[in-house]
């Protein structure tokens, strides 16, 4: 067996055994639908702080998911060691989202949703999934779409957006980890 083929035979089984990590999309999603919730009752700049402020439940509540969701984001993998510089990525937009807050508030909810995306594409590649990179590009377009579309729904449309977007990629993800499990990925 060749390297090529030992690759994807490792990144099929990651997907399997972690059953897609579907716990942190789940956790993202949660996330994502309080902020719009929220973006209904809330000023922006309340918004914004709560927006800060609960991103750093997303992990611990995706470790808290994963029972209940039958999956494992600590799953063991020679290829999970690009979990962290995937998600250092992603911290990196976070001054950008920080200087945007004092630009212009409603710059936050786009620069969050891009930014907060970065790992997706990493993510998509160690599991050798489409679902991750289309959910990546998509909530790019579609955010920026409706920041422009809809400038006084930003702090609702954009996160109730992405919170759809977590839950067709927690659909596809569930959709590849069968197909690798039927060996057609």
């Amino acid at each position: 067996m060749d390297f090529a083929q030992q690759l994807d035979q490792e990144r099929r089984r990651f997907l399997i055994q972690s059953n897609g990590g579907i716990s942190l999309p789940a956790a993202g999603a949660l996330y994502w639908l309080a902020l719009g919730i929220a973006g209904f009752w809330l000023s922006p700049g309340r918004w914004m702080l709560v927006a800060f402020i609960a991103s750093g439940l997303i992990f611990p509540l995706g470790l808290a998911l994963q029972k209940p969701l039958k999956t494992s984001i600590t799953t063991k993998s020679p290829l999970s060691s690009l979990i962290g510089p995937a998600l250092i990525a992603m911290m990196l937009s976070w001054p950008v989202t920080i200087a945007a807050s004092g630009v212009n508030k409603s710059l936050v909810p786009l620069a969050l949703a891009i930014g907060m995306s970065l790992y997706w594409p990493v993510i998509g590649w160690l599991f050798n999934s489409r679902t991750c990179l289309i959910h990546a590009i998509g909530r790019t377009l579609l955010a920026t779409a409706l920041w422009y579309l809809f400038p006084n729904d930003r702090f609702t449309f954009i996160p109730l957006c992405v919170a759809l977007l977590y839950g067709l990629a927690i659909w596809g993800l569930k959709r590849e980890v069968a197909q690798a499990r039927l060996g057609i990925v």
